[in-house]
């Protein structure tokens, strides 16, 4: 990767165009795959396909070819991808599984979107699949970012994916044949507004869902003290899943948020991985056209992976986020980790935004 002035060191950047969502987070063929929400011609949102990248310790990256492109039906929005080491599809093998990539197709016209299919026996050129749409569009005009994950209740797979003011849930044996089994509704003490990239895990025997939110002002009475308000986040909620649908289970007096910064949007977890591991957007769509890397080439970035668990304090169960690292030999360093109970962030930026001042209290 050339490496500029503005171009992170650290963080994943596009080798060039635009980028937004991170989609179909997955470890196979020995390297994480990286695909993300793409515009190849231009620095701008328009045109979405699905950039890929692999890498062996989420560090250092190696650009692979787009892996879809927007056809007939439209662009290729956020989805997930799958290992499908048992051949359910008969796209692949048992020896030679094929790995799947579920994604939305949104008509920039008629705003219909539908959940697709596409394939890949190499882990690098995908075909879609013949009998797209896996699930029709029906009526809904938002109904987008389809989720994956093993169904360790019921068996077979699950799928969830928003229809804006909602989550719809969905069961397949074969990951080509899916039937609706619930849908879920935000309570009260959530954040309310647009549901974008839903996605599950499990930990401590709890279910936990997360999500971004795009929110109106009439939400921002929500906020934790301390904490500047904004249009864009990231939530979850704990809960339980009986194999069928997401119930929450905790009643809170706030909501709970994955990330504090406004900047930390449309985060979605590695599948095909024994630890929960967390990549998100390094953006908001209210101010991503800004951020002046353009003369460079790229716009867009990606946070460090964060591995996720769930525990127990006195206020119910948490999420604990830790720096995900690969441990490759034995000069890792040890880091304190746990849930932070109460944090004060206190920023200053000159008039020129070349000077910033940040002090930062927190308490374990």
């Amino acid at each position: 990767m050339n490496m500029t002035m503005l171009r992170p060191k650290l963080h994943f950047t596009p080798r060039k165009g635009w980028m937004n969502d991170p989609n179909g987070l997955v470890y196979t063929h020995d390297r994480y795959h990286i695909f993300y929400q793409h515009n190849p011609y231009s620095c701008e949102w328009d045109s979405m396909h699905w950039g890929h990248a692999v890498s062996e310790d989420l560090i250092h990256f190696e650009h692979l070819p787009i892996a879809l492109k927007p056809d007939e039906e439209g662009d290729i929005f956020s989805g997930s991808c799958v290992v499908d080491e048992d051949n359910l599809t008969g796209l692949g093998t048992v020896n030679s599984p094929a790995l799947l990539a579920f994604y939305t197709s949104h008509h920039p016209v008629t705003r219909r979107e539908m959940q697709c299919l596409a394939f890949s026996r190499d882990g690098v050129t995908f075909e879609k699949y013949i009998n797209n749409p896996v699930i029709p569009g029906k009526d809904y005009t938002a109904a987008r970012d389809p989720f994956v994950f093993k169904n360790i209740i019921s068996g077979g797979y699950s799928m969830c994916f928003t229809t804006e003011k909602s989550i719809k849930f969905y069961h397949s044996s074969n990951l080509i044949n899916w039937n609706e089994t619930g849908e879920f509704v935000l309570p009260d003490f959530a954040f309310q507004g647009m549901i974008e990239c839903p996605s599950v895990f499990f930990s401590e025997g709890k279910c936990v869902l997360l999500m971004s939110m795009v929110i109106p002002e009439s939400e921002y009475n929500k906020f934790p003290k301390g904490i500047k308000p904004h249009n864009r986040l990231m939530q979850y909620l704990v809960g339980e899943f009986d194999g069928n649908v997401f119930t929450d289970i905790e009643v809170n007096e706030e909501p709970l948020l994955v990330d504090y910064g406004q900047d930390f949007y449309a985060g979605t977890i590695f599948n095909n991985v024994s630890e929960t591991v967390l990549m998100a957007w390094l953006g908001n769509s209210d101010n991503a056209m800004s951020v002046p890397t353009e003369e460079e080439g790229f716009r867009g970035a990606l946070s460090y992976p964060r591995k996720l668990t769930l525990v127990k304090t006195s206020d119910g169960y948490r999420l604990k986020q830790e720096f995900y690292t690969i441990q490759t030999d034995d000069k890792v360093k040890k880091y304190k980790t746990g849930v932070i109970k109460d944090s004060f962030i206190e920023e200053t930026i000159s008039e020129d935004g070349l000077k910033a001042t940040t002090n930062v209290k927190y308490s374990w």
